[in-house]
């Protein structure tokens, strides 16, 4: 953890804080207005990745209900989502390190991203096992899922409290 915490500390300066917030924006607005809706107008249901919560059942189904150009199409979201936790998790975390003065709430940060990739791992091994169903990959996907977001949240809303927190300074 100390080199994480040391990468943080080198890259909390602004032009690189500005250039991750920047790309972590791109590809937020990607996901958001162009693969997401892709994907759901075949499917007929959101990536699970983009969802609170589904069940592998749910899953399952989402796979099935879309064929094979769903899991083509997830397949290359994955691909992409390879890239984006990288990007927020560097973003965040020399945020958070920035923003709590040399502080720990960097490690929310590189939690997400655990546990983002965490979540990808197991549904590309179901992608890749298709038409099989691992059962034991989508339920660790299924506690992954709304493990990320929770980070994510508290990521935000430590944020908040630490630029309301150096404002008052």
């Amino acid at each position: 953890m100390k080199t994480l915490e040391k990468l943080f500390q080198e890259i909390a300066i602004p032009p690189v804080l500005w250039g991750l917030g920047l790309v972590t924006v791109i590809f937020m607005l990607v996901f958001s207005a162009v693969i997401t809706p892709a994907i759901e107008a075949v499917a007929g249901g959101p990536p699970p990745d983009v969802v609170l919560y589904q069940s592998p059942q749910q899953f399952h189904a989402w796979l099935e209900r879309g064929g094979d150009v769903v899991r083509r199409l997830y397949g290359w979201f994955l691909v992409a989502d390879t890239f984006y936790p990288l990007v927020y998790g560097l973003f965040f975390g020399a945020l958070l390190w920035k923003l709590s003065l040399g502080g720990k709430a960097w490690h929310l940060a590189v939690y997400a991203v655990l546990a983002d990739y965490l979540e990808n791992l197991m549904h590309a091994i179901i992608l890749a096992s298709y038409p099989n169903f691992p059962d034991w990959a989508a339920w660790v996907a299924a506690i992954a899922t709304p493990v990320k977001w929770g980070l994510l949240l508290l990521i935000f809303l430590r944020v908040g409290y630490l630029w309301w927190q150096n404002r008052a300074r």
